[in-house]
């Protein structure tokens, strides 16, 4: 039995529109935002979710409302605090290209530009939020890999089989376990608001299916798509 999980990232708020670092921060959607989520819930009114998860802050259950706005019958809202974002500590507020530059301030340009490119990209970038972090409560990188599979544990525990599952979060947080389960799909600027990453859950296993969608068609795909068999997987993980 498949699991179908539709991992969205919320839609856009206004630390997003200014580029600051949002973190754990509460927002509101702009009206931006709340087009997106509106837009995204008409082309995913066909799918059958049975059951709808998201981070316990504004902008994330903001977003699944809108998107399940036409879903009927309307499936179970959960809030999880597993699904938060990224805490960025002292930083939360701060515009987002002050890490670039307190990171080359501190190591340099050349050793900077190895930690933000190559397969080790992600890690270098949650790794360089941490060290630029002048009160060092930012979350660490095995911390949040950790908190990320176990968010996703409790989502998989409490779906039915064979099912529909929306799961709306944030960009890091998404962008953590698509790391685990298939570093090299993980696009180089991460998610974009209201995206669309789809993961499926066969036998205990993830297989990524889709990273971060947002064409119609791409997104319309996803209801074709047949899973792959155990021999074909490529990328899963137990």
């Amino acid at each position: 039995m498949t699991k179908r999980l539709y991992l969205v990232r919320h839609g856009e708020t206004p630390m997003n529109a200014a580029r600051l670092l949002q973190g754990i921060t509460n927002a509101n959607l702009t009206a931006k935002g709340q087009d997106a989520a509106d837009r995204l819930g008409e082309l995913l009114q066909p799918v059958p979710f049975a059951k709808a998860f998201s981070s316990d802050r504004t902008r994330t259950l903001e977003t699944a409302k809108r998107i399940l706005a036409g879903h009927e019958p309307k499936p179970p809202l959960v809030a999880l605090s597993a699904l938060r974002e990224y805490y960025f500590g002292g930083l939360e507020g701060d515009p987002g290209n002050a890490i670039m530059a307190r990171t080359i301030r501190r190591y340099g340009l050349t050793t900077a530009w190895r930690a933000w490119v190559g397969s080790k990209r992600f890690p270098g970038l949650v790794r360089s939020i941490r060290n630029a972090d002048p009160t060092h409560q930012a979350e660490d990188f095995p911390d949040l890999l950790a908190r990320s599979r176990q968010a996703f544990e409790q989502v998989d525990a409490q779906s039915p089989d064979d099912s529909d599952i929306l799961v709306v979060s944030h960009g890091l947080l998404l962008s953590a376990l698509i790391y685990q389960l298939a570093p090299d799909q993980l696009p180089f600027s991460l998610l974009k608001n209201t995206s669309v990453t789809r993961i499926d859950i066969v036998n205990q296993k993830m297989r990524v299916r889709g990273v971060n969608l947002t064409r119609e068609q791409d997104i319309l795909a996803l209801r074709h798509d047949e899973p792959e068999t155990d021999d074909a997987a490529k990328n899963e993980t137990k």
